[in-house]
């Protein structure tokens, strides 16, 4: 499961020396205890003294219930089922009939998952004499519990067929942040009523959803074999996991499509998608590689996924295992309730993913499309036991990100991508500190966080660094084929590494996997006597977050020349000290800029102004950068930042030119309303880097930056932004062009108003709030109406604002298409956003009688109590 990150970047202003390796000699403070392993964060909570006035931290671990792994009565071997469809009702009609026997001990009751189903009949076959006995059963809405005609041994199979109807949308609503709904199965423009959407059923099974479209048993620990037979009117497509064996056409016109697959996997990966696709034909060493997307983008599919086939080929390659299912399809629907899903052979994908090739030309779908694949090794072959060890499935298909960044597009890439992914978790962590195998979690959805994924991505690659790539893959391979068709618990990939190294991780596994929150350490350094004194001090509240165990790489410039100095961090308060023959130019610590956590490490400008010239790593590079030219800090009242020194100008002036684009935009972004000694060749750089940088990021901050000077004219750069094949170079060009005040500027915005992209929608949407053209009002119904769920809420509040300045009727027919919105949208952040912008209106009573009714009349249970929140 891919969270719904998106990254939208909409530029409209709302928007080498030689290394040697040498041994360190560590002395401690006298006045800490010296401790061989880390204190892990439990063991701290029973030893402290916390008084019941004591208030514990806003971030505190979390002490819900404890959560198992579920116990295992019937194993669940085969799943067969035939289903078709009422959409009018939105119904699905099924016939089950499921293959078990007892797990260990025998068994005379089996219980299934079955949520919001009419059960039509349920009898037990005998597959010899093909001859069936109806079997007594109880049902509550939730569970079935069968009565079976005997007692079973676990030698014993039996195979029991429940005839059902699945009624989805008449299940209380729930969800997450990551997964925003769990009914299961969506009918998506069912009566075809909106012409800006196409028909379409899929489902969403993660985490026990699946059970509200088919009876099973709906646990990651349970595995079972599968087929599907899926009966659909004759122009649709069909897609389920494993192969498709055939397609045969009925008397009525309908069409039966086969699907099977004979490998195992977890009832939350079972999936079917239903549409009138394109699919688009690809393969690898044999293996089918289907892409199924809108008829409208068959031509740009391969531009979007056509990088499979090399992931397919750099994971199997990487880890001595090859890719283990029949075919790998992905598929695109709209209205997902989540990033994508990484259901066995066949995932989904949210609309965001579907693109053209201007599109692509700003930012390509690599990370998500990898991350889901690699699932199909870590989530789909090898399955956490429980949601409390979700991070086997997760931190792993994040770190394919990192790995696929590292491969394809360099180790610059992969750095800033793994610096985006701690900033997500590090902001969690403000207000939530958990440790990432949690068995006393609230809500199994609270599982799906940065914590499970961002934190547990970048956990692996200190592990990675730790132990060395050999042995990291290594180990990952002896994971994979000592647990492949089964579920897993954290300690067997412990094992796992500790059999390949000879070495006990548990210190490792302990503060990192099984205890909350990260190191957070004040770094200082001097030079005496021919040695660097390096003194560290672990800050964070050891009471809740263990005292670390951290080996370190320290890089050391003596006259130009580094050193890489192997430490150990494992005190409160510590010094190191490491030779040196005169006093060094830098000390960088963490020198493979490796470690999640914070570090705080005062140096003069001097020695900030060195490590950007001499780092090869991306994040020191960066915080050279951001350290000298103040880009990060937050700006004043007047939007300015701290002013640069002649240094800080001359590294950004520098960096203009760095290797890596991202530090290119970072640089540019130092120079926004610049008016010091150097803006003419500042000046004339930026315009360079504005038409002639390959970036298109930086083509578009080029011009942002340019917009941000004042007494300058830029129109006909602008105007030749605006050709730019990007579209956020173009958003940015437009954007810049309504600050010129140019005469032709009604006429330039007009020529974007067809634009899907929502850079361009949203920069003309600003234009139009702006201006209060009343002849903009269909164009603003008519894109919220097509747009995703992502677009959509964004999108209502410059509605809104556009609203406020037609008049009253005009007004009037606005809001109550907020409000068809705000009632009916199946997105719940959607309804939200026009509850939440109908706001804009309070002073009218009939709006007040609006919202207070949308209130009243929300059945999902979240969103009646964020309306709570909102005013």
């Amino acid at each position: 499961m891919r969270k719904n990150f998106i990254y939208t970047f909409i530029c409209v202003g709302i928007m080498s020396a030689c290394q040697t390796t040498k041994p360190a000699k560590t002395t401690t403070n006298t006045n800490t205890p010296v401790t061989e392993e880390p204190v892990a964060a439990t063991d701290s909570l029973e030893s402290a003294e916390i008084t019941e006035t004591d208030t514990l931290p806003a971030w505190a671990a979390s002490k819900g219930k404890y959560n198992p792994e579920r116990t295992k009565l019937n194993d669940l071997l085969h799943t067969k089922l035939e289903v078709s469809f009422d959409w009018q009702k939105q119904y699905l009609n099924g016939i089950a009939t499921l293959t078990f026997k007892p797990y260990f001990y025998p068994q005379n009751t089996l219980i299934l998952d079955a949520k919001g189903f009419d059960i039509k009949g349920i009898k037990l076959l005998d597959e010899k004499t093909k001859k069936s006995s109806p079997l007594q059963h109880q049902y509550d809405g939730k569970h079935l519990t069968i009565q079976l005609d005997k007692t079973y041994t676990r030698a014993e199979q039996y195979v029991v067929e429940i005839v059902y109807t699945a009624k989805p949308n008449e299940l209380p609503e729930g969800g997450s942040e990551a997964i925003t709904s769990d009914k299961g199965l969506y009918f998506i423009n069912a009566d075809g009523s909106n012409p800006n959407k196409p028909r379409q059923i899929w489902t969403q099974g993660e985490t026990e959803a699946n059970s509200a479209w088919f009876p099973t048993i709906d646990s990651p620990n349970e595995r079972t074999t599968q087929e599907m037979y899926i009966t659909v009117d004759s122009n649709f497509v069909t897609l389920s996991n494993g192969a498709l064996v055939y397609s045969r056409t009925n008397r009525d016109g309908s069409r039966t499509d086969y699907w099977k697959q004979d490998k195992s996997h977890a009832p939350y990966l079972f999936m079917m998608a239903i549409g009138e696709y394109a699919v688009v034909e690809d393969k690898w060493n044999n293996i089918p590689v289907n892409y199924y997307v809108e008829p409208a983008y068959a031509k740009y599919a391969k531009d979007i996924f056509g990088r499979t086939p090399e992931m397919l080929e750099f994971f199997s390659n990487k880890l001595k295992y090859k890719f283990p299912w029949d075919k790998y399809s992905q598929v695109i629907v709209r209205d997902f309730v989540s990033g994508a899903m990484e259901n066995t052979s066949a995932v989904t994908f949210m609309e965001a993913v579907q693109v053209d090739n201007r599109s692509l030309l700003d930012e390509h779908w690599d990370n998500i499309i990898a991350h889901e694949l690699f699932h199909h090794w870590f989530g789909d072959l090898v399955t956490t036991e429980s949601w409390a060890n979700l991070p086997l499935n997760e931190s792993f298909a994040n770190y394919s990100e990192y790995l696929w960044n590292e491969h394809k597009y360099g180790i610059d890439e992969a750095d800033f991508h793994a610096q985006g992914e701690e900033d997500q978790y590090l902001a969690e962590s403000e207000d939530k500190q958990e440790p990432l195998i949690r068995y006393n979690y609230v809500d199994k959805e609270d599982m799906f966080d940065s914590h499970s994924y961002a934190k547990g991505g970048r956990v692996l690659h200190m592990l990675r660094k730790y132990v060395g790539d050999d042995a990291f893959f290594e180990a990952l391979n002896l994971y994979l084929k000592k647990n492949e068709f089964s579920d897993v618990e954290i300690h067997n990939l412990r094992l796992a590494f500790e059999e390949v190294t000879g070495e006990d991780l548990n210190w490792f596994f302990n503060q990192w996997f099984l205890s909350p929150g990260h190191p957070e350490l004040e770094v200082s350094h001097q030079y005496t006597n021919g040695k660097v004194l390096l003194q560290v001090n672990q800050l964070q509240d050891s009471v809740y977050t263990p005292i670390y165990k951290l080996p370190l790489k320290v890089d050391v410039w003596v006259n130009g020349k580094k050193e890489r100095h192997q430490v150990v961090v494992n005190q409160a308060s510590q010094t190191i000290e490491i030779p040196a023959a005169a006093k060094p130019d830098l000390v960088l610590f963490d020198g493979e800029t490796q470690l999640l956590g914070l570090i705080m490490h005062e140096k003069s400008p001097e020695e900030w102004a060195f490590q950007y010239a001499n780092s090869d790593k991306y994040l020191a590079r960066y915080e050279a950068i951001a350290e000298l030219t103040h880009v990060d800090d937050p700006k004043d009242s007047t939007g300015i930042r701290p002013a640069m020194d002649s240094l800080g100008e001359k590294i950004a002036i520098r960096a203009l030119d760095d290797k890596f684009w991202h530090l290119r935009q970072l640089a540019i972004q130092s120079f926004e309303k610049y008016n010091g000694s150097q803006a003419a060749a500042v000046e004339a750089k930026l315009r360079n880097l504005a038409t002639s940088d390959p970036r298109s990021y930086v083509r578009a901050e080029a011009i942002n930056v340019l917009s941000s000077w004042e007494g300058k004219d830029y129109t006909a750069l602008y105007a030749q932004g605006l050709e730019d094949k990007s579209y956020t170079v173009a958003a940015a060009s437009l954007f810049a062009y309504m600050q010129t005040g140019a005469p032709d500027l009604a006429e330039k915005v007009a020529k974007f108003k067809q634009y899907t992209d929502n850079n361009i929608i949203f920069t003309v949407a600003y234009y139009y709030t702006e201006s209060g053209d009343p002849g903009a009002y269909d164009w603003f119904v008519e894109r919220l109406q097509g747009g995703s769920t992502q677009m959509q809420q964004q999108f209502i509040q410059f509605f809104a604002a556009y609203l406020t300045k037609l008049p009253a009727e005009k007004k009037m027919e606005g809001i109550k298409v907020l409000e068809k919105v705000a009632r009916q949208d199946p997105a719940y952040q959607v309804r939200l956003s026009a509850y939440q912008w109908l706001g804009l209106f309070e002073e009218m009573e009939e709006v007040k009688t609006i919202r207070k009714e949308i209130r009243e009349n929300e059945k999902n249970e979240k969103l009646k109590n964020l309306y709570n929140m909102v005013p």
